[in-house]
């Protein structure tokens, strides 16, 4: 099998470590233009520094998931630097408050994490789906997560601010299909990065136990891999191959990657 998306251009949001950054650089080793973001001017610059000893062909900008002009702006000069974007991959953090339980989170916060997982994805297929649909191409990825289809408790504003992003990517994916447009949800696992370990650091100072004790527990000893998720050998390439021409049948559906982790089917 020989896959060949080279050149394509891709558009990675929070993109300046962890996941992001990973897919990023998967993509870029791929021979693809890229244009990563966060709302981090430093953060942009480390990223940039780091990705441009892997290719030339990187490029980033500040962005603010929840602000309709900045996303607005990253578009706008991505359009400008690459011309188009081929492949849209919608990337995000974590809600400040988590993890919190349901009732711990006041209006603002389901406010702030409904704009960040739910309306900036509908915002930004708003914002590139009329150049994919006039050049008859395009690859869309909402990034979310196997608790998703298992929720819980201590995620309550991801888990329900992204339920809705797979009945979304349904509805596109017979909306844009004749365009040959795929959209899909992709739902990880646990992948070993400084996001996750901060999550559940807090979690551990919430319950009183010691974080390695609250990882092994609820993280390893709960993949039957026995290990975590590589982002840019497992996630990487599975974003890779959906966006080939190997993957333009897989469309409307949510694919998990998580080691077996997810109990529910």
């Amino acid at each position: 099998m020989n896959i060949d998306i080279s050149g394509k251009r891709v558009l990675v949001t929070a993109s300046t470590e962890g996941i992001g950054k990973g897919v990023a650089e998967a993509f870029l080793r791929e021979g693809c233009n890229v244009i990563i973001s966060s709302r981090s001017e430093e953060k942009v610059r480390k990223a940039l520094t780091e990705l441009k000893k892997i290719s030339p062909s990187v490029w980033g900008f500040t962005a603010d998931l929840t602000d309709y002009k900045s996303l607005e702006l990253l578009v706008s000069k991505s359009f400008e630097i690459m011309h188009g974007i081929d492949i849209l991959i919608v990337n995000s953090g974590n809600p400040p408050r988590e993890p919190s339980y349901f009732f711990e989170n006041s209006m603002e916060d389901w406010e702030y994490s409904i704009k960040l997982y739910l309306i900036s994805a509908i915002k930004l297929v708003n914002l590139v789906y009329e150049f994919m649909k006039n050049q008859r191409w395009g690859r869309i990825f909402f990034l979310s997560s196997w608790t998703v289809k298992e929720p819980q408790r201590i995620f309550s504003l991801a888990d329900i601010s992204r339920a809705s992003l797979i009945q979304m990517a349904k509805l596109l994916s017979k909306e844009l299909g004749e365009f040959n447009i795929t959209v899909n949800v992709i739902l990880m696992g646990s992948f070993e990065t400084e996001g996750a370990k901060k999550s559940l650091r807090k979690f551990a100072e919430k319950i009183g136990e010691p974080i390695d004790v609250v990882w092994k527990r609820e993280v390893l000893s709960q993949i039957p891999l026995g290990r975590t998720g590589r982002i840019k050998e497992d996630l990487g390439s599975l974003l890779i191959f959906l966006s080939s021409d190997y993957g333009s049948y897989i469309t409307g559906t949510t694919i998990l990657i998580d080691g077996g982790m997810t109990r529910s089917i």
